[in-house]
């Protein structure tokens, strides 16, 4: 752990991969893709079409051309961890962000961030999000550092909100799992690991049409991981879900949202 701190200190900064994976969705990609052209820092975009109907794939092309994105186009649909796979593959960036087609980072989040991991010498970090109900926002939270026994019980971490170091991963890639990003954040906080939060304010909008939004549905999903993926035993596999469940409970039906802020990105023609 302490040389990958040192080399995350001291080595060559060559900038950051953004991936975005999107599969028949050019209208979210159009809002995500001008939430990254609005950093204040340029980096490397790669979108990686999983697989889109022929209509929807010359339209993601389109707007990868005209944000100066690298689109990968994967010949049939593959899922979302195929598809952030081949991002991680071609991209050549010191560090890694994701962001999801129906996600968008607020202005200055990339170079927060990344500012900050360089500052603390941080390999795994995660930021606040806030989901967009209508025209309301509303901000999940989020504990100050969590390890892999703290992350089995609490799925705080969005990941549109994800940076990594990439020589961190080891070659460590996603696995086709039913909550893909929750089993590979559990295997990259194996051996003692932590993954720490980055800044006070909400830096990425979660907007609806997602997955995660059929609650149901994340929890069949997370308690598939926890038994099926990560082969946790059947007695501590119900202890952390429950528990996941009690936290989920009071994110999402807990007191209604405050208003979005006037100025809210919205889907801007690209």
């Amino acid at each position: 752990m302490t040389a990958r701190l040192n080399r995350a200190a001291a080595g060559e900064d060559a900038g950051t991969t953004a991936i975005i994976p999107c599969f028949d969705d050019p209208d979210g990609l159009r809002r995500a893709a001008r939430s990254v052209r609005l950093q204040q820092e340029p980096c490397e975009l790669i979108v990686v079409d999983d697989g889109s109907r022929a209509a929807c794939a010359a339209e993601i092309a389109r707007i990868g051309q005209i944000c100066n994105a690298r689109v990968i186009r994967l010949p049939r649909r593959s899922g979302p961890a195929a598809a952030r796979n081949a991002g991680l593959d071609a991209g050549t960036g010191t560090f890694v962000a994701f962001l999801d087609s129906d996600d968008v980072w607020q202005p200055g989040k990339l170079a927060l961030q990344r500012a900050e991991m360089l500052r603390r010498g941080l390999v795994f970090s995660y930021m606040r999000y806030a989901n967009v109900q209508g025209d309301r926002l509303r901000p999940m939270p989020a504990p100050d550092s969590l390890t892999r026994q703290g992350l089995m019980r609490d799925t705080a971490i969005g990941c549109s909100t994800v940076m990594l170091r990439r020589d961190f991963l080891n070659g460590r890639r996603f696995a086709d799992a039913p909550s893909e990003d929750f089993a590979f954040w559990a295997k990259l906080l194996e051996d003692g690991e932590t993954a720490h939060l980055v800044g006070e304010e909400v830096m990425v909008l979660r907007h609806s049409g997602g997955r995660s939004r059929n609650r149901l549905g994340a929890a069949w999903r997370h308690w598939r991981t926890l038994r099926g993926t990560l082969k946790t035993p059947l007695w501590p596999a119900t202890g952390h879900f429950a528990a996941y469940a009690a936290r989920a409970a009071r994110k999402h039906w807990g007191p209604a949202g405050t208003p979005e802020a006037p100025g809210g990105m919205g889907v801007t023609e690209l």
